[in-house]
């Protein structure tokens, strides 16, 4: 990988997790202070929803980190075998966002809230799972590959 490839890629994946601290920190109380005063009687879902968007935000800082450590490897040419782990690892963040945004979900609809913020939910959560998919296909072409090399 070229050097200012990753080093834009790298500015890129430092921006999304000063955004998301800025999100975490600032926006998404300040949002939900908002709706509280637009909307009193969702009183009782405060606490829960920004617990939920820490913790789902949270899920995506993650896997920027460990994005930052794959355009290392793949920037030093050192990206082999032994670094699928990492992409097993956004994997495991992507499905821990994908329950979050399914508990949400349904949590939401038992307590009778429809609202358009599901449709943000909903897409999210595809996004996820469509990432999620990808890297299986990935790791389970290059794991039949690996097979058939050994033997």
């Amino acid at each position: 990988m070229r050097r200012a490839l990753s080093f834009a890629l790298m500015v890129v994946l430092v921006v999304v997790l000063l955004l998301g601290l800025f999100m975490q920190v600032w926006v998404l109380p300040s949002t939900v202070v908002n709706v509280l005063t637009v909307f009193p009687e969702v009183h009782s879902l405060a606490v829960p929803a920004v617990i939920w968007g820490v913790v789902a935000i949270a899920c995506w800082q993650v896997v920027a980190l460990i994005g930052l450590r794959l355009v290392i490897v793949v920037r030093d040419h050192r990206f082999n075998s032994s670094s699928f782990g990492l992409l097993r690892a956004i994997v495991g963040c992507l499905l821990g966002f994908i329950v979050l945004v399914a508990f949400a979900f349904i949590a939401l609809s038992v307590m009778g809230y429809s609202t358009p913020a599901m449709l943000g939910l909903i897409a999210g959560g595809l996004v996820a799972l469509i990432i999620v998919v990808a890297l299986c296909r990935f790791l389970g072409a290059n794991s039949v590959v690996r097979q058939h090399s050994r033997g």
